[in-house]
């Protein structure tokens, strides 16, 4: 089924009217059908509902007389895709813009992902990726065909930095950062809360699949085979039923954030794979349902694969991860 734009003026007797209550009011007279307030949620934290023109993720934004809201809808998904069905309705057609290059020189560049596009092209011949969507981009922009090199991946759900080469001359040298553990990587992460949690800690130990879910492999720790994974952690903010925490893998394993926080009693909230809850508990004893895996690579440090200049890019959180933060927060 196609995807569908349903649009609506806010009248005076709407202002002040948080924009979720606004849609459980309004999609019911456009689909013919009831919705449940925990579907309004998660299609706004989709990013699948523009207020005036620009896409707005925060369920509570509170209207104002004369705002135009827009809802891009799969009715179909909407029913039985969940947050990730919904998501991918707008990420088919994703393109690039001059706010998401967060770095960029004659041999690199450096990208904002948004969570839900696979990094690189998958058998799913209509589903985007970051890598097409952003040759597409460069190609229209160059006016002409150009390079884009991938060395650096990013899980489908996780949002954030994400560097890829823009000439030959730069691939051995991002090649070795990664294989070298040159380049610094780190990750924001809101978790399950446990009995105890260190300020800090790590864990070392060897990875491997250790099952499948459908058609996703699952890892574990493995005593036998599998392959080295380190990963540092910082505790960064204590909330009821969640922790903030900081990621910093010192290897490039599979997975190796979401098992090391899982395994260790912290499962990524969103994180069904690995026993993450698609809820979490807000102010008052309300569940908010949870978009995606809550994980965000928020920096990359390296030295320049060609000038050897340090470079360091950083990516806020973005909307949906950020207003799990404040629901969280209470």
């Amino acid at each position: 089924m196609a995807t569908l734009k349903h649009s609506w003026r806010v009248g005076a007797a709407q202002q002040g009217v948080r924009l979720d209550h606004f849609l459980f009011e309004a999609l019911p007279k456009a689909l013919g059908r009831e919705v449940s307030r925990a579907q309004v949620r998660r299609l706004v934290l989709s990013g699948l509902v523009a207020r005036n023109g620009r896409r707005e993720q925060i369920a509570t934004y509170e209207l104002r007389e004369g705002t135009r809201i827009e809802v891009f809808l799969d009715p179909a998904k909407f029913d039985v895709g969940g947050a990730s069905g919904m998501r991918q309705a707008i990420l088919r057609d994703f393109t690039w813009t001059p706010d998401r290059i967060l770095f960029e020189d004659e041999w690199l560049i450096v990208v904002d992902k948004p969570a839900g596009l696979p990094t690189q092209p998958t058998v799913d011949e209509a589903r985007a990726s970051v890598f097409a969507t952003l040759q597409k981009f460069l190609d229209q922009r160059a006016g002409t065909k150009t390079y884009l090199g991938l060395h650096h991946r990013l899980d489908r759900d996780t949002s954030g930095v994400l560097l890829f080469t823009k000439d030959q001359k730069a691939n051995a040298g991002v090649t070795a950062l990664f294989a070298g553990k040159t380049a610094q990587k780190t990750y924001r992460a809101l978790a399950v809360t446990g009995p105890t949690c260190p300020a800090t800690w790590a864990v070392e130990n060897h990875l491997g699949v250790v099952g499948r879910v459908g058609k996703a492999s699952k890892f574990g720790a493995v005593r036998s085979g599998g392959y080295a994974a380190q990963t540092s952690f910082r505790l960064l903010e204590r909330l009821p039923g969640a922790l903030l925490i900081e990621a910093q893998p010192h290897t490039g394993r599979t997975h190796q954030i979401r098992v090391h926080l899982a395994e260790g009693g912290h499962p990524i909230f969103g994180d069904g794979l690995y026993g993450g809850p698609a809820q979490l508990k807000a102010a008052g004893g309300v569940f908010v349902p949870v978009p995606r895996v809550l994980l965000h690579a928020a920096r990359l440090e390296f030295p320049h694969p060609i000038t050897g200049h340090a470079i360091a890019v950083e990516s806020p959180l973005p909307e949906d991860f950020a207003e799990c933060l404040r629901q969280a927060r209470g």
